[in-house]
């Protein structure tokens, strides 16, 4: 079987922008878009490459937009979104600031322009256009108890499992064991996992602490004077870089693995289970042809809580020197309307940060799936987080490569903690951890 290369999160979240705003608004000013009215709406985006989908979506949302809204114009500027917060504070600072931009919603990205005093407070078109947006996906885009920006997409991190190969969802870490060292029996890989470029990783953390602390004592550590080397934190490095490991459960020579081989495991039949994020359901449906494909939470450790990792990739964004805030926040609510929202799921399978009717919707039935399960848990401690969005470049490189060394046995999981620790330390020193909105 040839499968497609998998789409990595950060690859995902490039096509966040592409979901509902970014790559859709490719072709606008002269690539492709129908031109509006006389009142242009400045747009400033990062992009991936185009692409055939990213040219389908100015079909759906540029031309369309500028259909229902003659008066408008969209213009659009575009940098690769590398460079993107390089820039962005240049421009906003300019006299000729974008109107609304799509940008990351994290404290380090988001955060950091509102403290700087760059963005339009969106309180008020909250309350007039009723946006819908799930709470908890509107607290990662509140900075100092002001909301500021729209969520425009959401990634929860989950377990897909192979149906032939797991034949009743686990309830315990436990049941977990237990059914891992059955497909070992029979010649499987119980996991499919590789971390040649230790980020996905920091996914298998975020999951084990969600777990451990939930919301709330995962905010005690961000947020307040909690600490990373807990009990709790030990106890889930060591049952994912050092139980797993040495009980056999994941590839032979996990350090050496690609994200993309080890998604090719579970496409394959090879591996019956993968733990990773939503993003991965549009591959998966295209990928996989020979098994059917399910999905859980992961299950409780201990007698643990169950909190699926959870995040908001880009949102949009109102500059404060806006010169059509009332275009901006027009356009923000065109791509906030059902129908629209439904054509987006439709054509990226990107999930919305606020519920959705699916009905009649055509999209695969795992996304669907995915949609009704994050629709049913609106409130925010239903989820944990995922922690490298939140933590600051310092701790994001002790997670890293501190991982890898746990997984050859060359770190304890406890010096693990204790050196995430340090770093955290360090970091709120020197006032780079978050806030919380």
């Amino acid at each position: 079987m040839v499968s497609r290369r998998a789409v990595s999160r950060r690859e995902f979240l490039k096509l966040g922008g592409a979901g509902l705003a970014g790559a859709a608004l490719l072709g606008t000013a002269g690539c492709g878009g129908s031109q509006g009215g006389g009142k242009v709406i400045n747009y400033f985006t990062g992009t991936a490459e185009t692409s055939s989908q990213e040219r389908a979506a100015i079909e759906i949302q540029v031309d369309r937009f500028q259909k229902q809204y003659p008066k408008y114009t969209l213009k659009r500027e575009a940098v690769p979104t590398e460079n993107q917060r390089n820039v962005i504070q240049t421009r906003l600072q300019s006299n000729d600031p974008p109107d609304v931009f799509s940008y990351d919603t994290g404290p380090g990205f988001g955060g950091v322009l509102a403290d700087a005093g760059l963005l339009h407070s969106l309180e008020d078109a909250y309350k007039k256009k009723g946006w819908d947006i799930y709470d908890w996906a509107k607290q990662r885009a509140t900075y100092g108890g002001t909301v500021y920006g729209v969520p425009d997409q959401v990634e929860e991190v989950i377990v897909y499992y192979n149906k032939d190969l797991v034949p009743e969802v686990p309830k315990t870490v436990d049941d977990l064991e237990q059914l891992a060292d059955d497909l070992k029996g029979k010649g499987k890989i119980p996991f499919a996992f590789g971390d040649q470029e230790q980020w996905p990783a920091s996914h298998l953390f975020s999951v084990g602490v969600s777990n451990m602390l939930g919301r709330e004592g995962l905010d005690n550590i961000l947020y307040g004077d909690d600490r990373w080397d807990a009990p709790e934190v030990v106890k889930a490095i060591d049952l994912f870089f050092r139980s797993f490991v040495k009980d056999g459960y994941y590839p032979d020579g996990v350090n050496a693995i690609t994200y993309d081989d080890a998604n090719s495991l579970f496409f394959s039949g090879k591996a019956a289970m993968n733990i990773t994020g939503t993003w991965l359901v549009s591959t998966i449906v295209e990928s996989v042809r020979d098994f059917e494909v399910g999905f859980f939470p992961f299950p409780s450790i201990d007698g643990s809580s169950i909190s699926p990792p959870a995040g908001v990739g880009t949102g949009l964004f109102v500059a404060k020197k806006a010169q059509d805030y009332e275009g901006a926040i027009t356009f923000i609510d065109y791509l906030l309307q059902d129908d629209t929202a439904r054509l987006v799921m439709e054509k990226f399978n990107t999930i919305p940060a606020h519920p959705v009717d699916t009905k009649g919707l055509k999209v695969p039935g795992l996304f669907k799936s995915v949609l009704d399960d994050l629709s049913k848990s609106t409130e925010a401690g239903a989820f944990g987080y995922n922690i490298d969005v939140l933590t600051p470049q310092n701790f994001n490189d002790i997670m890293y490569s501190g991982f890898q060394d746990v997984i050859t046995g060359s770190r304890s999981a406890s010096e693990q903690a204790s050196m995430l620790q340090d770093a955290w330390a360090k970091a709120k020193k020197s006032g780079d951890v978050p806030t919380q909105g």
